[in-house]
């Protein structure tokens, strides 16, 4: 079980965030060694394994391990997060909070959890066509204990990136979904017995939403949360 240092500064309300999100909804962490557990099985490589895969790995690090209400999770910007020297700051209407979470093994670490989904929505800004984002993740080197801790390295992402929501709204395949927008949808993993990938343009994930829908998708939230840690292991 992987020791965890959880900060929460909430000496005042952090006067850059627009919204106050109430936490509404029901938030229970379970037990560690569960959510470690399930870290454990989650993928980093291969498409669309390998995405899917880091974002449940960090939305348990953020709603489980980090402690914040689905709403706020849900508003969060990837601006609102910086992962550098083995700790997370995590800034939300309420204040900040730091997790420091560097366990020897590296499928257990928080902060490198949030380092790599925030580097992998930070390609979608780079590689506006969906099939070089396919790409790199599906031949991304499989994630191990062993594996560098990318939390001791600042991680720098694009200015369209820090607006983008940190958890953007997901289709049927995972890939981040905006009403009349293109998506990542019909883009398959590469394989040299397959056609060439049809031209895929991908618009990253836009700032998140102030409307009445941020119950729903904190909602959603809610529900992955749930299916991740009740699957039977």
């Amino acid at each position: 079980m992987a020791a965890t240092d959880v900060q929460h500064n909430t000496t005042g309300p952090d006067q850059s965030r627009q919204t106050t999100p109430t936490a509404v909804l029901p938030h229970q962490p379970r037990p560690r060694e569960r959510v470690d557990q399930v870290l454990r099985t989650l993928p980093s490589h291969g498409w669309t394994a390998g995405w899917i895969g880091r974002r449940d790995r960090a939305l348990l690090v953020l709603c489980q391990i980090a402690g914040l209400s689905y709403e706020n999770a849900a508003t969060m910007t990837a601006g609102d997060l910086h992962v550098a020297d083995g700790a997370a700051t995590i800034r939300t209407p309420g204040g900040k909070t730091t997790l420091r979470d560097v366990p020897d093994d590296d499928l257990l670490c928080g902060p490198c959890a949030l380092a790599r989904w925030v580097h992998a929505l930070d390609l979608t800004v780079v590689y506006p066509d969906g099939r070089v984002v396919a790409t790199v993740i599906a031949r991304a080197v499989p994630l191990t204990p062993d594996s560098p801790h990318l939390c001791y390295s600042s991680t720098t992402i694009t200015d369209i990136t820090r607006r983008a929501a940190l958890l953007p709204p997901i289709d049927r395949w995972g890939h981040p979904a905006r009403a009349g927008q293109p998506s990542f949808r019909g883009v398959r993993a590469p394989a040299t017995t397959r056609r060439a990938f049809a031209a895929v343009q991908h618009t990253p994930p836009g700032p998140p939403s102030t409307t009445p829908d941020v119950a729903h998708r904190a909602r959603a939230l809610q529900i992955r949360v749930e299916q991740l840690l009740d699957r039977t292991a």
